[in-house]
């Protein structure tokens, strides 16, 4: 009987642990994506973040995400003003090699809070990872790199995507 009880207590625990866990829903830089984009901007700002202005697409910032220097952008709903979804932009680089070290160290800290992706990380025959052409081919539409974390609350989309041509930039999407 006293086995019992501590197996009904062990499940219990870690029952409630699960729960908890899936009660925080989604965080940007240890911040809880939550409230209007003012608070959320005011408290990114108290963690390092410079606000560098509003557009009509969100609040725009400035700071380091996982130890990358990344423009922000803060979405909201037009209506109330409340948090919708963060960007966080890595910089634009012309070199393959950055981008996918850049992607590969967010996506292991992603993988680490938020679980195992979806992945799709290819390059269409007969195009290869190492010809050096890896960034034409990705403004070609010829290769996709993306994990999708399908979370609490709300969704996180790692992806190199191109920019400008032969550029490549590294973004993560949080949307509630």
């Amino acid at each position: 009987m006293k086995k019992i009880c501590l197996l009904c207590l062990a499940l219990a625990l870690a029952f409630s642990a699960a729960y908890a866990q899936q009660g925080q829903g989604l965080s940007f830089a240890g911040i809880p994506i939550a409230g209007t984009a003012g608070e959320f901007s005011d408290a990114l700002a108290g963690a390092g973040f410079e606000i560098c202005g509003e557009n009509d697409s969100g609040v725009l910032l400035k700071g380091p995400f996982c130890g990358i220097n990344c423009t922000v952008l803060v979405k909201y709903r037009p209506e109330d003003k409340s948090v919708r979804g963060v960007d966080a932009m890595c910089p634009i680089r012309s070199d393959w090699k950055l981008c996918k070290s850049e992607y590969i160290a967010l996506q292991k800290e992603l993988t680490a809070q938020y679980g195992r992706p979806k992945k799709i990380e290819k390059f269409d025959h007969p195009f290869r990872e190492g010809d050096g052409c890896e960034l034409r081919h990705l403004n070609m539409g010829l290769c996709k790199w993306l994990s999708d974390y399908v979370c609490p609350g709300g969704s996180v989309t790692l992806r190199i995507q191109p920019v400008i041509v032969n550029n490549g930039q590294v973004t993560v999407s949080f949307e509630l």
